[in-house]
């Protein structure tokens, strides 16, 4: 009984009418006769959409005549955010892995959905770069690689009374040229910058209070191409800062050495 009520309920989004109507009742309740002018439908189509709607229990209709969302059409409408956004990105999500995601962010994924897709792994570590440079509060970031050329911009960025927290796995491999240097190394001792270990990373991240300046999956072999999302929207850096917290508390402090 519940497969055949998902798959009704499936069959009424999959009408591009119906989808926008209910769209645009997310807005404001509206008349029949404003939502056929809105959509440019003829007021018999709106009015047999709404129906099958109401019939749904997506849509309600009061006294005023105007037609709004029921709860559960409000519920229905904001769980689709994951499926436009997945959708949009097909072929990015045919090639990467969210499965090892805990489910609470899989289910939350919709929040992305104004994010910008970046197919170029030299313009991720750019914008990561560029939001270190602009960041005046905290920088996260939870990788399985170092970028050598961010270490100034890392130490500017400290002398600036930025927090850094950097979360990578145990395993991760420390660059022969790598040389923390003094405020790296006193930025640690103080708390300022904290670095933590986890057993795996199942997500490449980079954000600060003002944007998500990369949000990467791994390929279905598990490794990292660095290709994913950025974006400044609210929604979207309070997803990451919430995925962040959540690996965060599971980590352990590193020893202090290395970055």
């Amino acid at each position: 009984m519940s497969l055949e009520k998902l798959c009704d309920l499936f069959f009424e989004f999959s009408n591009e009418d119906r989808l926008r109507m209910l769209h645009r009742l997310n807005e404001k309740p509206s008349t029949v006769t404003t939502i056929s002018k809105d959509l440019g439908l003829t007021t018999q189509e709106a009015s047999r959409h709404l129906t099958r709607l109401g019939e749904m229990g997506l849509t309600v209709k009061g006294p005023s005549g105007n037609h709004a969302l029921t709860p559960y059409g409000e519920l229905s409408l904001a769980q689709l955010r994951g499926f436009n956004f997945t959708c949009s990105h097909s072929t990015y999500f045919a090639a990467h892995d969210v499965a090892r995601l805990p489910a609470q962010f899989v289910a939350r994924l919709g929040e992305l959905d104004r994010c910008t897709y970046v197919d170029d792994v030299m313009v991720i570590f750019h914008r990561i770069e560029k939001a270190i440079r602009e960041a005046e509060e905290y920088v996260w970031r939870l990788t399985d690689r170092y970028i050598i050329t961010a270490i100034p911009v890392w130490e500017d960025a400290i002398r600036r009374g930025v927090e850094f927290r950097l979360l990578e796995p145990r395993d991760i491999v420390i660059p022969p040229e790598f040389n923390q240097g003094p405020v790296l190394a006193a930025a640690q001792v103080s708390g300022q910058f904290r670095n933590n270990v986890t057993d795996r990373v199942d997500v490449f991240m980079a954000l600060t209070e003002k944007e998500v300046a990369g949000v990467c999956f791994p390929g279905l072999g598990g490794k990292m191409d660095y290709r994913g999302f950025a974006s400044d929207d609210l929604e979207a850096r309070g997803w990451a800062h919430d995925l962040y917290e959540y690996y965060w508390d599971r980590s352990s402090v590193k020893p202090l050495r290395g970055m």
